[in-house]
């Protein structure tokens, strides 16, 4: 059994045909899988089938606001605001991980007079999201 943790986890973008970056001082990121599933009816049933249809992803993570050079994340406004396509891994260490392309549906940055900044980004896959797993033992 895997345990994986924060210390291996991260989450990077490319725009394009670029280099994967890294985002720093991202504290969490999630991703949903989604599988529409239609309902088909038939006269004289008593029941309705179900029958599962298109699939899709989205995604979310939460950090600590930080558009410095290094940091990464002012290429997700820039993406936002360009409607750029990225590509995203979301990694549970360095052999397990999901990638796909998506696009920067919303983004929210919060600051708070007793607290700091916080930048959180909510990403809309476009086709499907690929999962990678170790090709021999356990992962790191």
């Amino acid at each position: 059994m895997a345990l994986y943790s924060g210390v291996t986890g991260k989450l990077s973008i490319k725009s394009g045909s670029g280099t994967a970056k890294e985002l720093v001082h991202m504290s969490n990121w999630s991703v949903e899988l989604t599988k529409e599933i239609l309902e088909v009816l038939s006269f004289g049933e008593d029941y309705k089938e179900k029958v599962p249809s298109v699939k899709d992803w989205s995604a979310s993570a939460d950090g600590t606001a930080d558009f410095a050079t290094d940091s990464n994340q002012k290429d997700l406004v820039d993406a936002f605001e360009n409607g750029t396509k990225l590509t995203a891994s979301f990694y549970l260490d360095k052999d397990t991980f999901l990638v796909g392309d998506c696009y920067v549906e919303s983004l929210t940055v919060e600051h708070a007079a007793d607290g700091k900044g916080d930048i959180s980004i909510s990403l809309a896959g476009s086709q499907a999201a690929t999962l990678t797993l170790p090709t021999s033992g356990g992962g790191t």
